[in-house]
């Protein structure tokens, strides 16, 4: 039997962790970053997204809630809540985030989601880039399924601030994908 005070250590060792810290990009190209501390509360109220998953397509739509979730989180330490879809010419706002400023986003959520144990089909794969006409180039976020089988990319450039992101496969999003 532990000696009461190598208890109370080895518990403080093996607790999980109570917050998560995030970069959050914006301004093209990363330009200015906010960092988005998550406290036990808030990876609670996440994490219940993830309760009722009984199949790939279900932690497909928690993930996009998730993601939604959280830039509407970062919204509150940072101006990105002015971001319009795609790369507005005349977008002159602090908080504008080009596709870059996104794949980073939305790579670093799912990371998130990873390592929090709430993706059981899909892991976390890191940003994607396509340049389907040598110009055009993209990046997003891509998620691979656990299986082996398809993957997917998880895509919030494309439209305003608050809207869900695209959740395509892969083979689609590379040909250049477009909603």
């Amino acid at each position: 039997m532990l000696p009461q005070r190598w208890l109370g250590l080895l518990l403080l060792v093996a607790a999980p962790a109570f917050s998560a810290t995030l970069t959050v990009c914006y301004h093209y190209g990363c330009a200015r970053q906010a960092t988005l501390t998550l406290d036990a509360t808030d990876l609670a109220r996440l994490g219940q997204r993830f309760a009722h998953v009984d199949s790939p397509a279900s932690e497909r739509a928690a993930i996009a809630d998730t993601v939604s979730a959280l830039y509407r989180l970062a919204a509150r330490i940072s101006p990105i809540a002015s971001d319009k879809g795609r790369n507005p010419p005349d977008d002159d706002s602090e908080g504008k985030m080009d596709c870059v400023d996104h794949s980073r986003n939305v790579s670093g959520f799912l990371a998130l989601m990873d390592a929090e144990g709430w993706l059981r089909h899909h892991r976390a794969a890191g940003v994607v880039h396509r340049a389907p006409w040598f110009v055009d180039g993209h990046f997003a976020a891509r998620l691979d399924a656990r299986d082996g089988g398809q993957s997917w990319v998880v895509d919030t450039w494309f439209a305003d601030f608050g809207a869900p992101p695209a959740v395509v496969p892969l083979a689609i999003w590379m040909r250049g994908y477009s909603p």
